[in-house]
């Protein structure tokens, strides 16, 4: 599953709402390194679907959920019931009243995770598509260069650039099964002038096929210009392939690695080990970036700039429509309510609605419905790992927009008694 698939099943599920039959979210680990491991998600699936069969006992879509719950065990159990793949993440978002059945198989891992709400759990998709970053690994050789395109961590396209260049070895770079002749020979002076000819030339066929596979990778990285570059090979040929990068693309240069031993070092298990490698750089250079945007929202709100601190005032900002990134830790847990008439939000439970005296309904996860929310208006959010700085501030934040606030209907709010009219 490509990273834009991902933000494609984003935009649409953040959509959805249901508030008769529950939206069921699955989140399944389908990593089983052993049969052990295999035995514990059938497990948690059987649990999981009786406790949530017994939870609703009472509702009055307790036919319709069953008859959901039975397929996504179903889909779940045939997932775990097969051989170990590339993908090592299931999710399933599916409810029968709205028409929806949503599956995505991804190469990361999930927590594992059965809940009913009415609306999607989208905290760990988000996270997903937040934490892994589109990348472009580039291995680079004196006959061009290898591209390969990693989404959610795992290779999706590959493209090469390879132009016959002479080999070179030794010292003075002869071309490979030239003779040595004596300088003192007849013929000494013309030879070494045809050997800075011949380097000549093989230099100008290594600096044409760098300048092909550069405008490759320019054309791959335009369609995305989120993805981070990670340059393979000796540092010779790493700096000069660099410097051959429009400044742009220089700055997304995230790492320089050194080529692996062994001349299939980009085939088989030399990939993956490169891979892996690549999708460590792009993790924690996610890592940073998180601890920087946590650093500026708390600057920004304790300066009285465009950011709030805290669920009281992240709620209120949803409420107005004015997130533009929203910060929550990935073990943030908090209830609040949601009016059923103005679909406001509030953290405290009160008995009717505070802006318009409307009927309530209980949000178990607020964070879910933070997600859902900031999404829905084209927001973005950024999950983080539990950290001091913004549990301080009990895990969430917000960075705002520019202007004026939006009324919950999105209406401008009416004018002070007296104002310009």
């Amino acid at each position: 599953m490509a990273d834009h698939h991902v933000q494609q099943a984003l935009a649409e599920l953040c959509e959805l709402r249901s508030d008769g039959e529950p939206i069921v979210s699955l989140y399944l680990d389908t990593r089983w390194p052993d049969e052990k491991q295999r035995e514990r998600s059938r497990v948690f699936l059987q649990e999981s679907l009786r406790r949530t069969v017994d939870r609703h006992a009472a509702h009055p879509q307790l036919e319709a959920l069953r008859r959901t719950l039975g397929r996504v065990a179903a889909a779940a159990g045939e997932r775990v019931g097969q051989p170990g793949g590339a993908d090592r993440g299931l999710a399933i978002f599916a409810c029968e009243a709205l028409g929806l059945w949503s599956v995505h198989a991804v190469p990361r891992p999930f927590v594992d995770e059965l809940c009913t709400d009415a609306r999607p759990h989208l905290l760990q998709l988000a996270r997903l598509a937040d934490d892994v970053e589109p990348g472009i690994l580039v291995f680079v050789h004196d006959r061009g260069a290898r591209l390969y395109e990693v989404a959610l961590g795992a290779i999706v396209n590959e493209a090469t650039v390879e132009r016959p260049v002479p080999g070179r070895h030794g010292q003075g770079g002869r071309i490979r099964g030239g003779a040595s002749p004596s300088p003192r020979g007849a013929s000494g002076g013309a030879f070494y002038e045809r050997e800075r000819k011949n380097q000549r030339h093989v230099e100008e066929l290594a600096d044409r096929a760098r300048r092909e596979a550069v405008e490759l990778l320019r054309q791959l990285w335009e369609r995305d210009p989120r993805a981070n570059l990670v340059l393979v090979g000796t540092s010779e040929k790493v700096a000069a392939f660099e410097r051959a990068l429009p400044a742009r693309m220089q700055e997304k240069v995230l790492a320089r690695l050194p080529r692996p031993p062994g001349k299939e070092s980009w085939r088989g298990d030399g990939k993956a080990a490169l891979l892996g490698q690549v999708v460590e750089k792009i993790v924690g250079h996610e890592r940073g970036q998180e601890a920087a945007q946590v650093e500026h929202a708390i600057g920004e709100a304790l300066r009285g700039g465009l950011a709030v601190l805290g669920p009281e005032d992240v709620v209120a900002a949803v409420n107005q429509r004015r997130v533009h990134r929203l910060i929550v830790e990935e073990d943030f847990e908090r209830s609040g309510w949601r009016c059923r008439n103005c679909e406001a939000l509030g953290t405290t439970h009160d008995e009717v609605c505070s802006f318009c005296q409307g009927p309530l309904a209980l949000v178990e996860a607020l964070s879910e419905e933070l997600v859902g929310r900031v999404l829905a208006e084209d927001g973005e959010v950024e999950v983080v790992a539990h950290t001091n700085r913004l549990h301080a501030y009990h895990g969430v934040a917000a960075l705002l927009r520019q202007g004026r606030a939006n009324g919950l209907s999105g209406r401008e709010p009416p004018a002070p008694p007296g104002g310009p009219p």
